[in-house]
């Protein structure tokens, strides 16, 4: 018997045997499965499991309480993306990816994996068709509410998820953005909905002159003043809450907006930005951490086809009335509000920094 190999290739002696945008479109709409199986592979704590050793199926399902047959199903669908690979048969090791779904990673993508395969997610996006077509808001249909903040605000396991979630998100894309930023004649930062204070905290400990304010819901006070504790930022940063539609913290020459405006439709952001430019002096500054919807960039930072902001604004269109805004709708956001964009800084990364001053 004669084995060949033509089914790898798309072509046998010259002629085609697979077309290839066909086949792509296959891998496409697999990738729903890829992402379901990597959220399993974090929920179950897989990669803690493995550590830094090779381990054999049965190894790895004692460690975690896993079916061995349905385990050994899962490792194999991961080894093709480079979350797992099989060092010999039988015997796996974790891939370059996989060690990203450590919890104890400094990169750790593990609660962002969890995330992106809780079930409301999914209920929520596969309502997008009716979103497409009708220009509705799905997620009332699923969740009940027009914002899923509202809903998140009710559910404080799925909150708590979530926030994990956007820690991983702010290692991977907010902070390297943030920090490629010049901070020497930065005195002090306002934080502005910064959550637990993930992108405030890398920018204080990276300029250690700098003091800080991180301004968000009062809920989210406590956690907060915990995390920058831990971080030994409790001495230079202060914690308030409060609602930032109403008023924001004075006393700063630096406001940071890191993920906030994309959450929110053409009003409310206007109404913060409004908000931030009644206290900004008129030698500060805004620094905006945003996506754009209009930059040409088709591979990201890891080399891959990757476009954050039109990718986001599915998202957000799944989710309430937001979008991920291009430079123009930015700058008109920006007008309305007695603000001004100066300076674009990382325009083709995934997240973008703008900077801007008083109009």
């Amino acid at each position: 018997m004669t084995t060949t190999n033509a089914g790898s290739r798309s072509h046998d002696g010259g002629r085609q045997v697979h077309d290839p945008a066909a086949v792509r479109l296959v891998e496409i709409t697999l990738w729903f499965w890829i992402g379901q199986a990597v959220g399993a592979f974090a929920r179950l704590g897989i990669a803690d499991a493995f550590g830094d050793q090779h381990r054999t199926v049965d190894d790895l399902a004692a460690r975690t309480d896993c079916e061995p047959q349905g385990l050994l199903r899962l490792l194999r669908s991961l080894t093709g993306v480079g979350v797992i690979r099989e060092v010999s048969p039988g015997l796996f090791a974790l891939g370059e990816l996989g060690q990203h779904l450590r919890t104890d990673h400094p990169q750790s993508m593990r609660d962002l994996a969890v995330l992106q395969s809780e079930p409301w997610m999914w209920r929520v996006f596969e309502q997008l068709p009716h979103a497409v077509s009708t220009g509705a808001t799905p997620i009332k249909n699923v969740l009940g509410t027009d914002y899923y903040w509202n809903w998140l605000h009710q559910q404080p396991e799925e909150r708590r998820v979530f926030d994990a979630g956007m820690v991983s998100v702010a290692k991977a894309l907010q902070i390297p953005t943030a920090l490629s930023y010049d901070y020497r004649d930065v005195h002090r930062i306002v934080d502005v909905g910064g959550g637990l204070g993930q992108v405030l905290t890398a920018i204080l400990t990276a300029n250690p002159h700098i003091g800080g304010t991180l301004f968000d819901q009062p809920s989210t006070v406590a956690d907060a003043q915990r995390a920058l504790a831990d971080a030994g930022l409790a001495d230079r940063c202060s914690v308030e809450g409060g609602d930032m539609f109403q008023a924001v913290p004075d006393g700063s020459d630096t406001y940071l907006l890191s993920f906030v405006l994309m959450d929110w439709d053409d009003e409310h952001a206007v109404q913060l930005l409004s908000n931030v430019a009644a206290v900004l002096p008129a030698h500060g500054r805004v620094l905006v951490l945003d996506c754009l919807a209009d930059h040409d960039t088709d591979t990201g930072p890891s080399g891959h086809p990757f476009h954050m902001g039109r990718t986001v604004d599915l998202f957000q269109m799944c989710m309430g009335s937001a979008r991920v805004r291009t430079r123009a709708e930015f700058e008109d956001l920006y007008a309305r509000a007695g603000l001004r964009l100066q300076a674009l800084h990382l325009p083709q990364a995934p997240v973008t920094l703008m900077q801007l001053a008083p109009a």
